[in-house]
């Protein structure tokens, strides 16, 4: 379909107007999650995603027809919920609610605006915009088990000799961890963004395209193995000399090549041998009947655009400025932990818990039954960072990995979980809960559910974390597990004290 100058400038500059509002009403959550697209390796592939998924849309311009076009009024509920779940995770800081609103809101707004008939020509590049969204870091502890399952079952096919600890394989000439650099989540999520790119522009059978990108998300996972593999026996036959260190990064990223190119040749098997179907592009020019509509349709369409994201825009300020802090407490009450838990603090933090932009924090040590617990307090008062995220761990994961996790069944810690950690040279019990306006919670979605909710009714005066740690001998495991639980559990709400 052609169309005259005015005609085309009209729609760029309603297009670059909606862009521009979308821009303005999700300023935090873009600019929070191009933060994590610059910082990790993991998500900088998504600084592509949407500027290949334009560039996809305008490679369909031909097939568009602008001038039928027809509010999808559906998709501005779909919109309108987007836009709720953009505010409670804006309340409760909970930046993954933030992100999947941000990267969610613009195709349905593109539909809403499009209407169902063009936007079912763009569906792809729609759909590929969520690829934005920084999400499957929770892959990694998943990712990390199959990695060394299948490396594990083919170094059982050699004659090397192997000893598995949990994440850890050990051969005679020493140690390997699959931590998390190890679990492949960086080959497999791009893996599966190439593999349904590639799957778009080559194939046209929908089987065809759902096979080559279930390939996608499989040959990743099995590659990885073959790499930690690869790596174990490099190490075995040149006794550790190399394939650590840095070697070990420098064959992922050759290796992670390589599967690429493999997976691209897997998909020329794939495609189909006969070109695709010529768009038909000889509509005669209605350019003038064309604008006519556009002007009709696009009018109220805009308005109704414009006074919603406008109103969203005012709504999240609102909640924004609700969230200053007024009178919150900044700090913890130590005085609890001298006078009831003989606290004292300790330079050495052996299991290292990272909590960014807390206001308040201790480590240290207390007394639990003439019993030596390590302790780590953080303190969150009402705007003053985010308690529950992703970002901050419990533990240093470069020198411990979980070996397991047991559920506390006693009465006053129901709902509590207690993690074996272990190391090259330790063993230690962990335990953690939080305090929500001096309130215990030991899940965690519990926990921020609570605290977005006291956000919302504009009651909440802070949130914190209590995680107590305590070293264990090999030789009595489960007994020091049942002994430190039941002491822990007794003694959490005197140690909440300190945060209420």
């Amino acid at each position: 379909m052609a169309y005259g100058l005015s005609t085309s400038r009209s729609l760029f500059l309603s297009f670059a107007l909606l862009f521009s509002l979308w821009l303005l009403v999700f300023w935090q959550g873009i600019h929070t999650a191009v933060e994590i697209w610059l910082i990790s390796d993991i998500f900088n592939h998504c600084l592509f995603v949407l500027p290949g998924a334009f560039y996809l849309i305008y490679l369909k311009r031909k097939e568009l027809d602008f001038s039928a076009l027809q509010p999808a009024y559906f998709a501005y509920l779909c919109c309108l919920g987007w836009l709720l779940v953009y505010a409670f995770g804006l309340a409760g800081d909970v930046k993954l609610f933030m992100h999947i609103a941000t990267f969610s809101f613009l195709p349905c707004l593109i539909w809403a605006v499009l209407g169902h008939r063009e936007s079912k020509k763009i569906l792809f590049p729609l759909l590929f915009m969520l690829f934005c969204i920084p999400i499957g870091e929770e892959l990694v502890p998943m990712l990390q088990e199959i990695t060394a399952d299948l490396s594990v079952m083919m170094l059982k096919w050699t004659s090397i000799p192997i000893y598995r600890s949990g994440l850890y394989i050990e051969i005679p000439q020493g140690r390997f961890l699959v931590a998390e650099a190890c679990s492949g989540i960086s080959f497999f999520i791009a893996s599966i963004v190439i593999g349904s790119l590639y799957s778009y522009l080559n194939m046209q059978s929908g089987l065809r395209r759902v096979a080559f990108m279930s390939i996608s998300a499989l040959v990743p996972i099995v590659a990885n193995a073959v790499r930690v593999f690869g790596i174990i026996v490099i190490g075995y036959l040149s006794n550790m000399e190399h394939a650590v260190g840095a070697d070990h990064l420098i064959y992922g990223w050759f290796f992670f090549l390589f599967v690429i190119i493999c997976l691209l040749g897997i998909g020329e098997l794939f495609r189909e041998k006969i070109p695709a179907k010529a768009v038909d592009t000889s509509a005669a020019d209605t350019s003038g009947v064309a604008a006519n509509q556009i002007k009709a349709v696009h009018a109220p369409t805009l308005a109704l655009t414009l006074v919603m994201m406008l109103a969203a825009f005012g709504w999240f300020q609102l909640i924004s400025q609700a969230k200053v802090p007024l009178d919150t407490p900044t700090s913890i009450n130590r005085q609890v932990l001298v006078e009831q838990f003989k606290y004292s603090e300790d330079a050495d933090q052996v299991w290292q818990p990272s909590f960014k932009q807390a206001s308040d924090r201790e480590f240290g040590h207390i007394m639990l039954n003439d019993t030596s617990f390590s302790i780590f307090i953080a303190w969150y008062p009402l705007g003053k960072g985010e308690l529950i995220t992703s970002l901050n761990r419990l533990y240093n994961q470069r020198s411990w990995t979980l070996e397991s996790s047991t559920e506390l069944t006693h009465s006053d810690a129901q709902g509590a979980t207690m993690q074996m950690l272990v190391s090259p040279s330790d063993a230690r019990l962990l335990t953690h809960w939080y305090v929500i306006d001096e309130k215990i919670f030991f899940d965690e979605r519990v926990a921020k559910l609570y605290e977005i909710y006291r956000i919302m009714l504009g009651n909440h005066r802070g949130s914190g974390l209590i995680a107590l740690s305590v070293p264990i001998t090999a030789d009595n495991k489960e007994e020091e597990r049942v002994y430190y639980g039941k002491l822990i559990a007794n003694n959490i709400e005197g140690l909440s004290l300190s945060l209420k």
